[in-house]
């Protein structure tokens, strides 16, 4: 089966939804900045003729690419805590 990304039309058979996250981890003791980064995440999902169809696909590409930024971050801010305890 192959799907094609754009339509001999030039309409777009799929879109990609992208966030790009900045976090910091403050110290409660002094408010200093201890770790900071960046957690980037794509998803990309079909678009249909139906109006229902392509919110829910939006949305769903929504939740997964929030699962992968929020577990990245987590990783990241467990990694710092591990190594300066």
């Amino acid at each position: 089966m192959t799907q094609e990304l754009v339509k001999i039309t030039g309409e777009a058979t799929g879109q990609v939804y992208q966030v790009d996250a900045t976090f910091k981890l403050k110290s409660v003791a002094d408010g200093k900045v201890v770790l900071e980064g960046k957690a980037l995440s794509r998803a990309a999902y079909d678009r249909y003729e139906q109006i229902f169809s392509n919110v829910r696909a939006q949305y769903d590409a929504q939740n997964r690419v929030a699962r992968v930024i929020a577990e990245s971050i987590k990783t990241r801010v467990a990694a710092y805590l591990q190594t300066s305890v």
